[in-house]
């Protein structure tokens, strides 16, 4: 294949892993519509910058990787945003990130960050693969692990040696590049942008009709309701329209637009044996979805409280009468009372409860179809009796460790165990006005190499009107001396850069410009000194053992010539050598406590 004008031989062990991430990408067919379906609200606007800024075009699927196109994604190492940046690496890059604005949630914005990056890697590099790997391990990194031949190279061996980030983005480009991109958009909805500059989101939200809630969420990239009036700062709304299905499945026809019609015409004329190929190599297994109402009953419900009359779920079960219990239970069935315990589930505390079915034999390991989405009441242990699924597998799949209380809506994975990159994801439900719908949980990514950073509170403020969030505050430490900080100066060396101080001191590179009085655009020269507020334990001045010199007397030295000759008091030299006078011989050896 080829990837940003590098063509790579992909040799059979990479093939291998790169076919496991995409079985594991393309597994679900549920999560796979909903990415896809997120991927191209975003991609026309990537495509547009990486267009603008000359980056290829390829470099547009990193973020479903990255973020999966979840504006607030932030890693377990505090990366934040579609491109996954941390604060100062951010700022380095011209990104806006404080209190009022975090650009790294701005699709337009990160992303011409992001090809700043490309640029300055590819600058050393001159091969677009070595900068995609240079994403994660940063410049240094990557010139110490690659080979220097590879340097502008226009080919490319990828095997089992190659860093695996390139393997997982070559899995991402193939999994999503018949779907995404070039023209493939949602037929449900589009997202347009509107000029926010010195707005309010209330006023855009009336401006573009849309609900101002739903504004807010495909604008978090604003941490308070006013929009600064310093630049251009686009707000994005979206605009629903009447249509077909966002996503296709492979095993169905799928809907393309007339600049579509044209490519597929030339796809159309592979033999059928390519297209099977293709499907195998893509490791896609598209499924029906969820047919059918479960619990499934089959036999003589008018006798369901007797054994041997019904099943569920296709296993032997029996209908539990108002007074049973355990043992009542056991002597109806002829089945051991442990051994119903094991089956359904129960505790030893556990209780029969009256017209609910239990099992006769043991449930399964996974369900006959793929998700359930929690309705209002239920519990881990109610779904796992409706499906026949032991308990145990239930709760592995889905990565439970311990039984706790639903949010309605959540999806269940009832087949296959969830992957750790996939999150939790939550569908509507149709709730009583009574029961508030929750809010999802937010999606944690895999632990990259990124500096630690703080993220600011949020907070409300129950006395306006709006209802409207704002981010509390977090102020500039005064640059003052402390019982805990202490004041020390930097003086810039060739090559440092706001980014590469702050992590040295651990401070914010906010705090540099403010206790400065600098901008970031103007940059630093060498030997410019900075005031810095650092911890008084880790950077206080270390008192070095003075160096002693013995000093014999020249003719014509006094005891004045000596001392300063070694920036030393005359006293001191007296007090020193035990002299009651200034007088001295020649030849007299002296010695000299000369401070370091």
């Amino acid at each position: 294949m080829e990837f940003a004008g590098v063509r790579l031989k992909i040799q059979s062990d990479a093939k291998k892993e790169i076919e496991q991430t995409l079985d594991l990408l393309t597994r679900s067919q549920y999560h796979f519509q909903r990415l896809v379906d997120r991927s191209r609200l975003y991609m026309p606007y990537v495509e547009e910058v990486l267009r603008q800024e000359g980056i290829p075009e390829d470099f547009k699927y990193l973020p479903i990787q990255e973020s999966q196109f979840v504006s607030d994604t932030v890693s377990s190492s505090n990366a934040v945003g579609f491109w996954q940046f941390k604060k100062a690496s951010a700022q380095e890059l011209g990104l806006r990130v404080d209190n009022v604005v975090d650009e790294r949630k701005h699709i337009v914005a990160a992303t011409v960050g992001a090809t700043k990056y490309f640029k300055r890697s590819n600058f050393v590099f001159d091969n677009w693969v070595l900068s995609l790997q240079s994403y994660l391990q940063g410049l240094t990194g990557t010139q110490r692990s690659v080979d220097d031949k590879l340097y502008g190279a226009k080919s490319m061996v990828i095997d089992g040696k190659t860093h695996w980030y390139i393997k997982k983005f070559i899995a991402h480009y193939l999994a999503f590049k018949d779907y995404v991109g070039n023209g493939k958009y949602r037929s449900d909805m589009s997202l347009h942008s509107y000029e926010g500059r010195g707005k309010t989101l209330r006023q855009v939200s009336q401006a573009t009709g849309t609900d101002f809630n739903e504004l807010r969420a495909y604008n978090k990239w604003l941490n308070q309701s006013q929009i600064p009036d310093d630049k251009s700062y686009l707000v994005f709304y979206p605009d629903a329209k009447k249509g077909g299905p966002v996503v296709v499945r492979r095993d169905e026809p799928q809907k393309t637009n007339e600049a579509d019609k044209s490519r597929s015409a030339s796809s159309n004329n592979r033999s059928e044996s390519t297209t099977k190929a293709e499907t195998r190599r893509m490791r896609f297994r598209p499924i029906a979805g969820n047919v059918g109402a479960f619990p499934q009953i089959t036999g003589n419900t008018a006798k369901a409280y007797e054994p041997g009359n019904i099943e569920l779920n296709g296993i032997p079960a029996v209908r539990a009468k108002s007074n049973d219990n355990l043992q009542s239970l056991s002597a109806r069935t002829g089945v051991k009372t442990e051994r119903l315990m094991k089956f359904n589930d129960i505790g030893e505390r556990g209780n029969v409860r009256a017209d609910r079915y239990y099992y006769l034999k043991k449930k399964r390991n996974k369900g006959k179809v793929h998700y359930h989405i929690v309705q209002p009441g239920e519990t881990l242990w109610g779904i796992s009796q409706d499906y026949g699924i032991k308990l145990k597998k239930l709760m592995q799949k889905n990565r439970i460790k311990e039984a706790e209380q639903l949010k309605v809506g959540r999806v269940l994975w009832l087949r296959f165990i969830r992957p750790k990159d996939i999150p939790v994801e939550y569908s509507r439900v149709s709730l009583p006005e009574s029961t508030p719908e929750p809010e999802p949980e937010k999606p944690v990514q895999p632990e990259r190499t990124i500096q630690e950073n703080v993220r600011p509170k949020t907070v409300e403020l129950p006395l306006r009107d709006d209802n409207e969030v704002f981010i509390e505050p977090t102020p500039i430490r005064p640059l003052t001396n402390t019982a805990r900080d202490t004041v020390v100066v930097h003086r810039v060396r060739y090559q440092e850069t706001f980014f590469a101080i702050a992590k040295e001191y651990a401070v914010e590179i906010d705090e540099i410009l403010e206790w400065n009085n600098l901008k970031l655009s103007d940059g630093l020269q060498i030997g410019q000194e900075l005031k810095l507020l650092v911890p008084r334990e880790r950077y206080a001045p270390k008192v070095k053992e003075p160096q002693i010199i013995t000093h014999q007397v020249a003719k014509g030295e006094t005891m004045w010539s000596i001392s300063k000759k070694y920036e030393v008091e005359i006293e001191d030299i007296k007090r020193w050598n035990n002299k009651a006078d200034h007088t001295l011989s020649l030849g007299e050896k002296l010695i000299i406590r000369k401070p370091n």
